[in-house]
């Protein structure tokens, strides 16, 4: 991380990844967004994620989604749907204030929160967990230095989220393969 990255500048992206959101955003989807920002572009983030039940987790993200919160730069609402419950984020009455304190950060970061959004931002929070599950692992296994077949990247997936289809696994594996999103698969 930059030393002359702040604290604010992670809590203004949130807050930017909430503006621009073609969806209200719950916290999977900010978590995943985050994520995707410091792994697939390289965004100097200060969080380091590991592999919880929904996918990469760092609480890091969740203090500051608290945080921006706390500043009016975001609003929780909490939503009741049939299959259950969660909170959704808008932008807050002081969105600005707040992101006008990281606005180099921002700028400087702004082609990757709109590439994340675009790749990213109309996906269920099931699909983003699985999508991140799967860089994790494909990062996971680069930096062992070995390579691995979709087929092997979707049957380690699967070991760790039974309840995704395999074919589903590995339709989003070849989506990100395609994507050049993979680094591990041959």
């Amino acid at each position: 991380m930059p030393a002359h990255q702040t604290s604010l500048d992670s809590v203004a992206l949130i807050a930017e990844l909430v503006r621009r959101a073609p969806n209200r955003p719950g916290r999977t989807a900010i978590m995943k967004f985050a994520y995707f920002l410091k792994t697939l572009r390289e965004v100097p983030l200060r969080y380091r994620f590991g592999l919880y039940t929904y996918g990469p987790f760092d609480s890091d993200v969740l203090d500051d989604l608290r945080y921006a919160e706390s500043l009016d730069a975001v609003e929780s609402n909490f939503t009741q749907y049939p299959g259950g419950s969660v909170y959704e984020y808008n932008k807050g009455p002081k969105i600005d204030e707040v992101t006008n304190f990281a606005e180099a950060f921002i700028a400087q970061h702004g082609e990757s929160i709109d590439w994340v959004l675009e790749n990213f931002g109309n996906r269920s929070a099931r699909d983003l967990e699985m999508a991140s599950t799967l860089v994790y692992v494909d990062r996971a296994t680069a930096g062992k230095g070995a390579t691995q077949s979709i087929d092997e990247l979707a049957t380690k997936v699967r070991a760790i989220k039974p309840y995704l289809s395999i074919g589903a696994i590995e339709h989003e594996a070849h989506d990100l393969k395609e994507k050049g999103l993979l680094t591990a698969v041959n």
